[in-house]
């Protein structure tokens, strides 16, 4: 009896005829409403199947009835011609023993079947937040983890006794066939189902790892931020990854250094080994001089600038020696602090015109100003 007949469909019917049909069948068939729970099992069957679309697409073409949708169970070669393909004596006149003929395809010698790695994990890249203090003076920051790393005591293999497995004769893999249609045979290689692949069975179970080959353990490390380091900057810890079934060496952990927290520190810009920052003057001030106060430099102290008069420009560049981020690798030097001239007119100005004495000593200073020509209408203030 096919599948279809079981759920009372055609071959053509849709799934939601299938689903009907199978919900309808349930209601008699099903052992708590007093049927038969070999019937049930049957049009269960039936439905898992045919409401796959892959499943049902398999079993309409091969007519085999395989629920992982693989087209029926494997079968090894190695026990339906007897271990071995002889001379005259195999039914596809080939000698040698599968065992090694397939061990050597998959990772060799002795039959062993051996996993191949890529040589080195990637790295993991994580940035590292950072004040201007901190680069300016330097510090250490402990960066702790979880990381996992192959069990020493079994290395690795999640046993402290195994076996060769018997049904793969540790290869690890077994060939198969099956019928993909009326005449027609496919052949194959799949992982054995006795030892998972692996080509051993376990005999006693590691305790260190419990079996999981690997074990994960707080790792700290010590990021150490050199003074004078700058933004952007990296510090790597080689093969402090985690080890991987994947890959022969872990990859590194790296920090990336950024500058944060920049909106509670002074308004200062960071480029190089110098330090910027802008002032706005007075009119006066730009002629006589002035005090300025810059708060949070990364020393930890505030500064206390002084101008001490002279002709100054907008957009003017000030000078500090040596106030900037220190250079790294060469201790007591230091880059400079800029500051940055805006002139402003404040409320604070002079409310009044300028004496002939006045005219005469700011004309010196700006020698090329020209004297306006008269007969407009005069302003006051």
């Amino acid at each position: 009896m096919s599948l279809y007949d079981r759920l009372e469909v055609s071959k053509t019917a849709s799934q939601e005829e299938i689903k009907k049909a199978f919900y309808r069948l349930s209601k008699t068939t099903h052992p708590d409403k007093g049927g038969d729970a070999e019937a049930f099992k049957a049009i269960n069957q039936a439905y898992e199947i045919l409401s796959d679309a892959d499943k049902r697409r398999h079993y309409d073409m091969t007519g085999s009835i395989d629920e992982g949708g693989g087209g029926g169970a494997p079968v090894d070669l190695s026990e339906m011609f007897g271990g071995s393909f002889g001379f005259g004596g195999g039914p596809f006149g080939m000698g040698g023993d599968l065992g090694a003929m397939f061990g050597s395809m998959f990772g060799g010698g002795g039959g062993q079947r051996v996993r191949r790695k890529a040589s080195r994990g990637p790295d993991k890249t994580q940035d590292l937040p950072l004040k201007l203090s901190d680069f300016y003076h330097g510090r250490t920051i402990p960066i702790t983890f979880q990381q996992q790393r192959a069990c020493a005591l079994c290395k690795a293999s999640g046993a402290l006794k195994s076996e060769t497995c018997s049904g793969c004769k540790g290869a690890g893999m077994k060939m198969f066939m099956r019928q993909i249609g009326p005449g027609m045979i496919q052949q194959g290689m799949s992982p054995c189902t006795d030892c998972n692949g692996e080509g051993k069975r376990i005999i006693q179970v590691c305790h260190e790892c419990n079996g999981r080959k690997y074990k994960a353990d707080s790792k700290t490390l010590d990021a150490r931020i050199l003074p004078g380091m700058t933004e952007g900057e990296k510090i790597r810890f080689h093969g402090e990854c985690s080890d991987s079934p994947d890959y022969e060496t872990p990859g590194d952990v790296v920090l990336n250094l950024i500058r944060a927290g920049v909106e509670t520190e002074a308004d200062l810009d960071w480029k190089g080994n110098d330090l910027h920052t802008t002032h706005s003057v007075e009119v006066a001030e730009a002629l006589l001089g002035f005090n300025a106060v810059v708060k949070g430099h990364p020393t930890g102290k505030d500064l206390s600038l002084s101008w001490g008069g002279g002709l100054l420009q907008h957009e003017m560049v000030l000078t500090a020696k040596g106030l900037g981020m220190p250079v790294k690798g060469k201790p007591g030097q230091f880059g400079d602090l800029f500051v940055h001239i805006e002139i402003s007119v404040g409320s604070g100005e002079m409310k009044r015109v300028w004496t002939e004495a006045e005219r005469t000593m700011l004309q010196t200073l700006f020698p090329e100003w020209e004297v306006p020509p008269s007969g407009g209408i005069p302003l006051g203030l």
